[in-house]
């Protein structure tokens, strides 16, 4: 069965933007391709942290399973070298994509405390948009695992960095189908 997201799309904002954009085609709306969801622990001075809790915390958050990534470049100021485990990411499309979306947009960013809405700014100039999300407790699937989190032993929260890859070709369409898809950003900025 697809996600409410899905059929929202498919039956209110395709329409909405064929409209507004007055596209030739159906196939010229865009549409959220992909979005990429990670997770990164190297960032702490003291040296990389453990990346099996942020794999954990990952897969529950988006319901598959993530590969892990490493460094690239050592880094003197971190203490790295390369070739350690830096993290996890998960690429998700279609189906699953939406339901993350959902509980994203529904559940996720409105018990943020002082919530403005996201940044107009994170746009990269080809319609993709990137957000980061500094306390994942907020997703109430990690709330709901939050002891077994403490006897992996984080040290700290790592934050999520998500990024939503759109078929659209400016920073102008792909607000436009952000909006649609109710991403509450800021109108200036």
């Amino acid at each position: 069965m697809p996600s409410r997201y899905r059929m929202f799309y498919d039956t209110v904002v395709r329409p909405d933007l064929l409209s507004k954009m007055q596209y030739k085609n159906v196939h010229m709306v865009p549409r959220v391709e992909q979005m990429t969801v990670s997770i990164s622990t190297h960032m702490k001075a003291s040296g990389a942290d453990n990346p099996i809790p942020a794999a954990f915390i990952l897969e529950l958050l988006t319901g598959q399973q993530p590969v892990f990534t490493r460094i690239r470049r050592a880094n003197a100021k971190y203490k790295v070298r390369t070739g350690v485990l830096e993290g996890a990411v998960v690429r998700l499309s279609g189906d699953n994509m939406y339901h993350f979306m959902d509980r994203l947009i529904t559940q996720a960013l409105p018990r943020v405390t002082d919530f403005q809405g996201l940044k107009s700014s994170s746009f990269d100039g080809r319609g993709n948009y990137a957000l980061g999300i500094t306390d994942w407790s907020y997703f109430l699937e990690v709330e709901s695992q939050h002891n077994n989190l403490q006897n992996f032993g984080l040290q700290y929260a790592p934050g999520l960095g998500i990024k939503v890859l759109t078929s659209a070709r400016s920073d102008d369409e792909a607000r436009l189908l952000l909006s649609g898809l109710r991403f509450p950003l800021k109108t200036g900025k």
